[in-house]
């Protein structure tokens, strides 16, 4: 849900360092929010500090948002927040050469993946294009033949 951001109450945190949230600020304006925050039904955050602090200092002043069913109570909401920041896991060292070295190939293909790709898509659209005219074919079928005018409602000369 999209919530105002102005509307939002901050109140006692577990993390006192939201750190150097500047390329955070970097990947908002980039990509955009890719994890909602989460806020308690009295538009309290529990879990997104560095999410909500980044996108005020880009000027947001909307922001997507989990909220909670007023039943959540405060250990509850106190769990949800030690949890979202304890279960995430960063990538290992070898995990982020590769994915970057994925990015760089498609970034910058070579010329025989340039020209697996040509043709691929051509053949895509071949299919795409033979598939057309079978539906106009079978549509034409489907239609009820013309109806022929008997010898009595023929005109006469």
């Amino acid at each position: 849900m999209l919530v105002k951001i102005s509307d939002i109450k901050v109140k006692k945190r577990i993390r006192q360092d939201l750190g150097d949230i500047e390329e955070l600020k970097g990947s908002l304006k980039t990509y955009g929010l890719l994890n909602p925050i989460t806020l308690n039904s009295d538009m309290e955050l529990v879990a997104g500090q560095r999410r909500l602090e980044a996108a005020k200092g880009i000027g947001w002043e909307t922001i997507n948002a989990v909220i909670l069913d007023k039943g959540v109570d405060k250990i509850k909401q106190l769990e949800l927040e030690l949890e979202e920041n304890n279960q995430r896991k960063d990538f290992s060292d070898d995990e982020l050469m590769a994915g970057y070295e994925r990015l760089r190939l498609l970034r910058n293909p070579s010329i025989f993946a340039k020209a697996m790709n040509f043709f691929m898509d051509l053949f895509e659209r071949l299919i795409l294009w033979l598939k057309g005219i079978f539906k106009k074919k079978e549509k034409k079928a489907e239609l009820p033949p013309a109806q022929q005018p008997t010898l009595e409602q023929a005109p006469t000369l």
